[in-house]
């Protein structure tokens, strides 16, 4: 039960997180220049949640972002964040990365494999999609913007998890 809530208000953090990012970004015509708080959430979920759980956050948010995400085939995310996590979640066992720097090169990583598998995953399954340059040239941006939501992120869910649901782990992120 500690569990399925703590998986709800992830989601929940990332809809307020989505849904506070879009418009400001339509506002300030930067929409492409868009940092990702749900992949940030991802990563930090796969160190600090069992796989199942994290697996299926990562699943609720895809689908989320999705939904963000005007013109992008359904599933095209969700596929994209559980394959991020199953990658974060391998490297959480070989290294903590519940550290400023390290979460912020990881979730940097993240955002660049993350555009990579949008290409292909564009490539294979959307035969209206024209942008594969655009993939590129704002992958490496897309990365920069993104990382220093890693750590963002992780402080607050971390917070969240040591007030509400009295999860206490090592790390900066304690």
């Amino acid at each position: 039960m500690k569990t399925a809530v703590r998986v709800l208000l992830y989601v929940l953090l990332g809809y307020v997180l989505l849904s506070l990012e879009s418009p400001l970004l339509t506002s300030f015509h930067v929409r492409m220049y868009a940092p990702d708080p749900a992949l940030a959430i991802v990563v930090f979920a796969a160190c600090a949640m069992d796989f199942v759980p994290g697996m299926a956050l990562a699943a609720l948010l895809g689908l989320l972002k999705d939904g963000f995400a005007a013109g992008v085939p359904i599933g095209m995310h969700v596929e994209i964040f559980a394959l991020v996590f199953l990658a974060c979640y391998a490297l959480s066992r070989r290294m903590d990365y519940r550290n400023v720097v390290l979460m912020t090169l990881v979730v940097a990583v993240a955002s660049l494999v993350a555009s990579t598998l949008f290409f292909a995953l564009s490539a294979i399954f959307d035969r209206d999609f024209e942008e594969f340059d655009l993939v590129f040239r704002l992958a490496i941006p897309q990365a920069v913007i993104t990382s220093p939501m890693g750590p963002i992120v992780a402080g607050l869910l971390a917070w969240v998890d040591r007030k509400l649901f009295l999860i206490e782990k090592e790390g900066t992120f304690k």
